[in-house]
C-alpha cells in the first residue's frame, strides 16, 4: 500500500516502513530544457549531468532534466525551470510534458502490486480547469506499475491525516503552489470541497513582477523561510503583502462556497477545528494570520481551534496512505 501526494511543486510517496513507521520520499515536481549549441556541447553537457547523478532524458538533440536539480540549473542559467504539472493538474495542452512527471513518479514510486491512492485536486471556483482528464491519466499510469490505483481529494487526505481525533470532522485547508485546496468534512464525509487558483505561484509570480525578479528565484527565498510578522527586507515585504491576498482570497472563497451550497452543509453543533498543510503553512505567523482571519469573517458555524498540520509537506500523502488502509 502506498498514498502518493501528486503536488505541483513537490511529489510526495508514503509507505510503511519494516518497524511500521511511515517513510516518505519527496522530489521536485520540475524540469529544465538544456539546448546544445554543438554536437560536443551536448556530449559534454551529458557527461557533466551524469558525473552530478542527474535525472534527465533526452529528446532529439535536446537534455530535459528533471527534479531538483532542473531547477538549480536553470538558476544557474538565470532562466526559469518548468513544471509538468501547471496550476494543480496535467492538462492536455501539456501533453508533452508526461514524460518528464512519469520519469519523477518512477523515482518515487516502484511497481506494484497493491493499492496505491493518490491525490487529485478539488474543482477550481474559478473554472477552467479539467480534473478528469488529470485524474484519468495518473490513473493509467499508476495502473500500468501494477497498482490498483484509487483517487482522493487533497484536502479529504489532510482530514484523514489530521482529523482522526475529531471525528473527521473540521476545515482542511492545503496550500500548496499551484492550487489552494479546501475540504468541509463531517463525520469523515467530505460535503464541500474546492480550489482556487491563488496559492504559492500566484505569490511567485506576483512579486516577481512587482519587483523585476525571477518567480523561481523569489520561490526559493520563500521556501527558505519566511516571517509574515517581520519581513526582513524589499523582497520579504512584497511576498507577506501577497501572503495577506492569498490568506484573504481564500477565506472570501470560503464563505462564497459555504452560502452557495449551503443545502449541502449538515448542522455542526460543536466548534469546527481548522486544519492548515501545504507549504505556504510554513511561514511563521501563517497561523495567527489565517486565525485572525477567519475570526473576523462570519461563518454559518463557530470556528474551533486553528492550527497547522503536524507535517504540512507530508500530510497529504500520509492521508492517502491511510485511505489505502480503509
Amino acid at each position: 500500500m502506498i498514498g502518493v501526494d501528486v503536488g505541483t511543486n513537490r511529489l510526495v510517496t508514503a509507505t510503511v516502513g519494516t518497524d511500521g513507521d511511515i517513510v516518505y520520499k519527496t522530489e521536485r515536481d520540475c524540469f529544465y530544457r538544456i539546448v546544445p549549441k554543438s554536437t560536443v556541447n551536448r556530449n559534454a553537457i551529458k557527461v557533466s549531468l551524469e558525473g552530478r547523478g542527474s535525472s534527465f532524458i533526452e529528446d532529439g538533440k535536446d537534455l530535459i532534466v528533471v527534479g531538483e536539480q532542473a531547477l538549480q540549473i536553470a538558476l544557474d542559467r538565470n532562466d526559469q525551470s518548468m513544471r509538468p504539472i501547471q496550476k494543480g493538474v496535467i492538462s492536455p495542452k501539456d501533453k508533452a510534458n508526461l514524460p518528464m512527471l512519469k520519469l519523477l513518479l518512477k523515482g518515487l514510486v516502484s511497481s506494484g502490486p497493491g493499492k496505491l491512492v493518490y491525490s487529485v485536486p478539488g474543482e477550481p471556483i474559478e473554472g477552467g480547469f479539467d480534473i478528469e482528464y488529470h485524474t484519468s491519466l495518473l490513473n493509467m499510469f499508476f495502473s500500468e506499475l501494477g497498482y490498483e490505483a484509487v483517487p482522493i481529494n487533497e484536502a479529504f487526505a489532510i482530514g484523514i491525516s489530521e482529523l482522526l481525533d475529531e471525528d473527521l470532522t473540521g476545515i482542511t485547508i492545503s496550500a500548496g503552489a499551484g492550487l489552494s485546496n479546501i475540504g468541509i468534512i463531517a463525520q469523515g464525509d467530505p460535503v464541500i470541497t474546492f480550489a482556487t487558483l491563488r496559492s504559492g505561484d500566484y505569490i511567485d509570480q506576483a512579486v516577481g513582477a512587482a519587483l523585476d525578479l525571477s518567480p523561481s528565484l523569489v520561490q526559493l527565498e520563500k521556501e527558505a523561510g519566511v516571517d509574515l510578522n517581520k519581513p526582513s527586507n524589499k523582497l520579504m515585504e512584497a511576498i507577506v503583502i501577497y501572503y495577506q491576498a492569498v490568506i484573504n482570497y481564500t477565506i472570501k472563497s470560503i464563505q462564497y462556497e459555504l452560502t452557495r451550497r449551503k443545502q449541502s452543509l449538515p448542522v455542526f453543533r460543536q466548534p469546527i477545528p481548522v486544519v492548515l498543510g501545504g507549504g505556504l503553512s510554513w511561514a511563521e505567523g501563517y497561523v495567527e494570520f489565517f486565525e485572525k482571519g477567519l475570526r473576523s469573517s462570519s461563518f454559518p458555524f463557530e470556528i474551533g481551534v486553528v492550527r497547522r498540520a503536524n507535517n504540512p509537506d507530508y500530510c497529504v500523502a500520509k492521508g492517502a496512505l491511510l485511505a489505502s488502509q480503509l
